[in-house]
């Protein structure tokens, strides 16, 4: 479980962000303020690093995928660990979040 000193790295990509660390509700702002301008189109978030992830998390992905949709295109959760494949099952968000784990 997470720390008070959890750490989330964000890289920008060409087509969103490349994730790494954990998304709590410590780091799940930074995350939010990083996502706060989505690219034009289908936006990825690769998430393959990402080694936990809590309810904060999914709130912003949920949040961004929302706009990405209202911009005309699609939010997709790419390379998702078993453990954030689960959260998402297990949430009753399947219908709302892309998960894409063939990028």
């Amino acid at each position: 479980m997470s720390e008070l000193g959890a750490q989330l790295e964000i890289s920008a990509t060409a087509t969103g962000w490349k994730l790494s660390g954990e998304i709590d509700a410590h780091t799940a702002p930074l995350l939010a303020t990083a996502m706060a301008e989505l690219p034009a189109g289908d936006v990825t978030v690769d998430v393959a690093g990402v080694s936990f992830m809590d309810s904060s998390g999914l709130r912003v992905l949920i949040e961004a995928a929302t706009r990405a949709r209202d911009g005309g295109g699609d939010l997709i959760i790419a390379n998702p660990t078993p453990g954030i494949s689960r959260l998402v099952e297990i949430s009753g968000l399947g219908g709302q979040l892309r998960l894409d784990d063939d990028d």
